[in-house]
């Protein structure tokens, strides 16, 4: 079993989010990625964004407080169990341009209203993003 804390990205940029997408699975998460030894969240979503995006650190608003901590089990695409604490932070980064830089993902935006038929994974996390964005329009 493998045990890994994430630290995730919840990027509002319009009536959009910003989604990673795992392009052989065809399905979406928040962007991120797990903590190194040593990193604090905020580390991890830096070097995250700069390694996946190619967003530079001074492009980069990280929001204090976390706004949605979930316990995440499962199975890899090898059948080995994962499990895991997925860490949400609001982040804002100042650029339009979003680039892959990695063969594996790609990034879209996805309007909001469009995110109750999108494959984002981890559900608690899709519904979480939905009735959290939601309540924003109130």
């Amino acid at each position: 079993m493998r045990t890994q804390t994430t630290s995730r990205c919840l990027i509002v940029q319009g009536d959009s989010i910003v989604l990673c997408k795992h392009l052989a699975g065809g399905y979406y998460f928040l962007p991120g990625g797990g903590l190194e030894i040593g990193e604090t969240l905020n580390q991890c979503i830096t070097r995250e964004l700069n390694e996946e995006m190619g967003v530079a650190e001074s492009d980069i608003t990280i929001h204090d407080g976390i706004l949605l901590a979930i316990e995440n089990q499962g199975y890899d695409s090898k059948g080995n169990f994962l499990y895991g604490i997925e860490v949400v932070k609001r982040v804002d980064i100042n650029t339009e341009n979003i680039t892959s830089q990695e063969d594996l993902i790609g990034f879209e935006k996805v309007k909001i209203s469009e995110l109750a038929d999108t494959k984002l994974y981890p559900t608690v996390i899709k519904n979480w993003v939905i009735e959290t964005l939601n309540k924003g329009k109130q």
